[in-house]
């Protein structure tokens, strides 16, 4: 199956149960009974979401031996990636991004043998301390593209003003906006975006190439 695209994996976690669903397989696999119960939802309702959810590869089922009957079927998260979403009076973007983090699933052995390790308590302080560590640090992260977004977004109002005093045509302040905001230039990429025909593209990059405004290298 191809990765998902941001429009449909938008419309899969817009339901809010599929997202308290995901809250909880990311912390622990669950069985669909374990998860009808935890969110006071029927369990038909829990697998419906769930084969919506597995469908699209964000979770996975998988069957585990149960010592009071035929092997049962749970599910654990399966996918590793981030959505960013920017949104202010001069910008939208949007961006999709897989990372390339393998889902281990933890044999029965592997469980055991981390039962019978030593010091495990010495082992749970210091990763709580380096996960503590690292939300600091995404924190500081934040803040700074916080910082870097207001810049970006002082600079377009600006340059949307010039642009504005510059270009009476719509078409060519389209084209324009779209070349000092976008980093894929391409004409194929420019013609889909813009919802323009290339051919029209092409007519007013050379317009404004003529005039003197087409100041692509950033």
């Amino acid at each position: 199956m191809e990765q998902i695209d941001l429009d449909t994996l938008l419309a899969i976690i817009g339901n809010p149960t599929r997202r308290q669903i995901l809250r909880k397989l990311v912390k622990e696999d669950h069985y669909p009974l374990q998860l009808s119960k935890e969110l006071s939802i029927s369990q038909q309702a829990i697998m419906k979401h769930l084969k919506v959810l597995e469908e699209a590869e964000l979770v996975k089922s998988i069957f585990r031996k149960s010592d009071t009957g035929p092997p049962r079927k749970f599910y654990v998260a399966t996918q590793s990636l981030t959505i960013v979403i920017d949104m202010s009076p001069e910008q939208f973007s949007e961006d999709l991004r897989f990372h390339d983090i393998e889902q281990v699933i933890q044999a029965e052995a592997d469980t055991q043998a981390l039962r019978n390790a030593e010091n495990l308590r010495i082992k749970l302080t210091e990763f709580m301390g380096m996960i503590a560590t690292v939300n600091s640090e995404l924190d500081n992260i934040a803040q700074e593209r916080d910082n870097l977004l207001a810049r970006k977004e002082d600079a377009l109002r600006y340059a949307n003003n010039i642009i504005d005093t510059l270009c009476e045509d719509y078409e060519h302040r389209k084209v324009l906006r779209y070349l000092i905001n976008e980093d894929d230039l391409s004409l194929a990429v420019m013609s889909e975006r813009l919802n323009m025909r290339e051919s029209e593209v092409e007519d007013v990059l050379r317009n404004l190439e003529k005039q003197g405004l087409l100041m692509i290298r950033k």
